[in-house]
């Protein structure tokens, strides 16, 4: 009669040429490496094309720098950039007396700009396309710096109705900068 199962110990000198964790390892290796082209093939996931609103500022600098990018390495096919200055800052976006400088680029993974006046209104958009789909993100928010050049320096944010559904904080402090403030994904559209 044949035995179907090998004898104890050719299991043992199995396991002297290929040791069980070495097996396992290299089985998940193939794996991954069979079928992350698959998964990748599909594009990249909507957390890294997720849009963000990026602010800096230093204590003191007259400057405060708005970059616009993806979570991820991924490119817009279109970034807009509009800055509003010269209204009087009531705590809110502001509705008249706005003098707005437009930057835009195209095929770009980020695009950031900078304000020298406070307040600013910043309006901000970024389209993705992939395939036969398109993504558009967007906000608008009032930027004023509160106590400029002290040390308690901070920046005011109020959002506007330009782009419902956005939430920014009422007050951040400059030392605690860069803050992120996500666009609001808009689908296909854009915003109302």
């Amino acid at each position: 009669m044949i035995d179907p199962l090998p004898s104890p110990g050719a299991w043992v000198r199995l396991g002297a040429v290929a040791p069980v964790p070495f097996v396992g390892t290299a089985t998940i290796l193939v794996a991954l490496i069979v079928f992350t082209p698959v998964l990748l093939a599909t594009g990249p996931s909507p957390l890294t094309v997720q849009a963000k609103l990026a602010i800096y500022r230093v204590v003191g600098s007259p400057t405060t720098w708005f970059e616009v990018h993806a979570l991820g390495d991924v490119p817009y096919a279109r970034i807009d950039v509009a800055l509003g200055t010269g209204f009087h800052w009531t705590g809110g976006c502001p509705t008249s007396g706005v003098n707005w400088s437009r930057t835009n680029v195209t095929n770009a993974i980020g695009l950031d700009v900078q304000a020298n006046a406070t307040p600013v209104v910043v309006n901000a958009t970024a389209v993705y396309h992939q395939g036969g789909s398109t993504t558009v993100f967007a906000v608008e928010i009032a930027v004023a710096v509160a106590h400029p050049g002290a040390v308690d320096e901070s920046l005011d944010f109020a959002t506007c109705p330009g782009t419902p559904g956005e939430s920014v904080p009422a007050s951040w402090p400059v030392s605690g900068l860069p803050v992120a403030i996500l666009l609001v994904n808009y689908g296909s559209g854009g915003p109302p």
